[in-house]
């Protein structure tokens, strides 16, 4: 029977459906893919960046003579300058220092007046 509508071309349509499906299945098996070594990097890059933080910390403590609760406590003073305790750093609001307006603290320039915020170190 398919025999029949393939040969009296009512089957095309069924064929050009099929094609624009496996088309857009491999698009989604590339980006699947993209994905996963997306991934694989961002983790290579935590753990590089795990071992670097503890190398860093490890040589400041020793040479600095600071205890890990140290690190905690100034870890808990950074974490609440945001004013929420929650394990990482947030961008909260700063204070133009030239038109008073308060501006979020991701822009590194005012945006009412244009003045230029100092830059942190870090962030």
């Amino acid at each position: 029977m398919s025999d029949l509508l393939w040969m009296s071309g009512m089957g095309q349509g069924l064929h050009g459906r099929s094609a624009a499906g496996s088309v857009r299945s491999a698009s989604a098996d590339n980006q699947a893919l993209e994905s996963r070594e997306n991934i694989r990097e961002l983790r290579h890059q935590v753990e590089r960046l795990s071992l670097l933080n503890q190398a860093l910390w490890e040589l400041i403590r020793d040479k600095a003579g600071l205890t890990d609760a140290d690190l905690e406590r100034m870890a808990k003073e950074i974490d609440l300058r945001d004013g929420t305790e929650d394990g990482k750093m947030g961008g909260g609001a700063v204070t133009c220092p030239t038109c008073l307006r308060v501006s979020n603290a991701k822009h590194y320039k005012c945006l009412y007046c244009g003045e230029l915020f100092a830059k942190p170190a870090f962030g």
